[in-house]
């Protein structure tokens, strides 16, 4: 369930981590997709990246606007850093720009996260006075973020706030 909605301007930040190339499958629920076991492995890694801030994880997409839906697409699973240092092998920094987001809070199981990207782009984006403004055009992320409000797939209470790039039409 989408608890909350806000538009807010965030600044540039960096983040390490690991990057897979997703072929989406919804048939499978997104507590056991190929998105859950990026996380289940990149998760045992997160103590190897150096300078992290507090307990800040992202699930960061960068989508190409051409692709139809289905198509595969790259996913990070990440935490964010305070400076730079040493970039654990297989991992990866990347610097998120500064943009204009729509912040959509969903709390409850995980597996009921679809329902929010469904709002955004079936409801909210099409209602709203804003474009998409994110993907390879733009290189702008859209992304999951993770904070001490997430505790696990299957709470009920559990959040995640999901970032979606826009700007006026």
């Amino acid at each position: 369930m989408i608890i909350e909605t806000k538009i807010i301007e965030k600044p540039a930040f960096s983040v390490v981590g690991i990057t897979e190339t997703i072929q989406f499958d919804m048939s499978v629920p997104p507590s056991e997709n190929a998105i859950a076991k990026l996380w289940g492995g990149f998760s045992k890694r997160i103590p190897e990246v150096p300078s992290q801030l507090g307990w800040r994880s992202f699930g960061l997409m960068l989508q190409n606007p051409d692709n139809a839906p289905g198509e595969p697409f790259n996913y990070t699973a990440a935490v964010q850093i305070s400076q730079d240092g040493d970039i654990p092998e297989g991992m990866t920094r990347i610097e998120v720009p500064a943009a204009r987001y729509i912040v959509l809070t969903h709390r409850g199981p995980l597996d009921g996260i679809g329902d929010a990207f469904g709002h955004f782009w079936g409801h909210w984006l099409p209602n709203s006075p804003y474009e998409y403004d994110g993907g390879t055009r733009t290189g702008k992320y859209e992304f999951e973020f993770y904070d001490q409000r997430y505790t696990q797939p299957d709470d009920p209470n559990s959040e995640i706030d999901l970032y979606f790039p826009i700007r006026m039409k």
